[in-house]
């Protein structure tokens, strides 16, 4: 049995090599451009929402960010 076999188990190891390995990366580049993705929708939303002390209040400025948002997550795809 090699360490990185389950005891009780052929000796398969428990981390794939090959096209696996290339699924993984594929799918945490994935995962890492949605985080992007979410981090930049967060930012829009917190822009629109933070008073800026040497400015009138927008009333429209909450809404605009909130929909930059969602294009924002719509073009990732989530």
């Amino acid at each position: 049995m090699t360490p990185d076999t389950t005891p009780g188990q052929p000796d398969v190891a428990l981390h794939p090599t090959g096209r696996d390995v290339e699924s993984a990366v594929e799918r945490v580049e994935l995962l890492e451009a949605q985080i992007q993705a979410l981090g930049q929708a967060i930012r829009a939303l917190i822009q629109g929402l933070e008073d800026i002390p040497d400015q009138e209040p927008d009333p429209e400025r909450p809404a605009r960010a909130a929909r930059l948002a969602h294009e924002l997550l719509l073009a990732q795809g989530l």
